[in-house]
């Protein structure tokens, strides 16, 4: 399993492609997968190496899509939205032209890591959520998840 950590500036050519740090091609290589963050209030874009999209696809299998609207469309969204690739030789990575008006992204860009999945923001969109998070977000989220850390 590849854990994701740390933040990435880069910035997205004239074909809305940007290059893997060195460090970040051994984690994502073979085919990889960007969808929308479920959160429309995120405004980001999820990058999914293929073993974790396995496990996601084989959750979201389990769902009761036959006898659940609910279900149906949320995985319907999910998989539709979704674009598989596989980084150049040069490490990089196309993001289609509608997973780029849903991020609203620019030509700089932030590629940050989230533990099971990379996200990638809109620089300015990264800089102005990091404001607006409360400091006690993580003595917050140790506390109501009763994490010992």
């Amino acid at each position: 399993m590849s854990n994701f950590v740390d933040e990435y500036p880069r910035s997205l050519d004239d074909k809305g492609r940007f290059i893997l740090p060195s460090k970040l091609r051994e984690k994502l290589k073979g085919t990889i997968y960007i969808t929308r963050s479920p959160s429309a209030k995120d405004a980001c874009l999820y990058i999914y190496p293929e073993e974790e999209w396995e496990k996601i696809s084989e959750k979201l299998g389990k769902l009761p899509t036959a006898t659940d609207p609910a279900s149906a469309a949320f995985v319907r969204k999910f998989f539709a939205k979704a674009t598989s690739y596989e980084p150049d030789k040069q490490g990089r990575v196309a993001i289609s032209q509608r997973l780029m008006e849903f991020a609203g992204l620019s030509r700089d860009i932030v590629l940050v890591g989230a533990n099971t999945r990379l996200e990638i923001w809109d620089a300015r969109r990264w800089d102005d959520y990091q404001d607006d998070m409360s400091d006690d977000i993580i003595s917050e989220g140790i506390l109501k998840y009763g994490i010992n850390i």
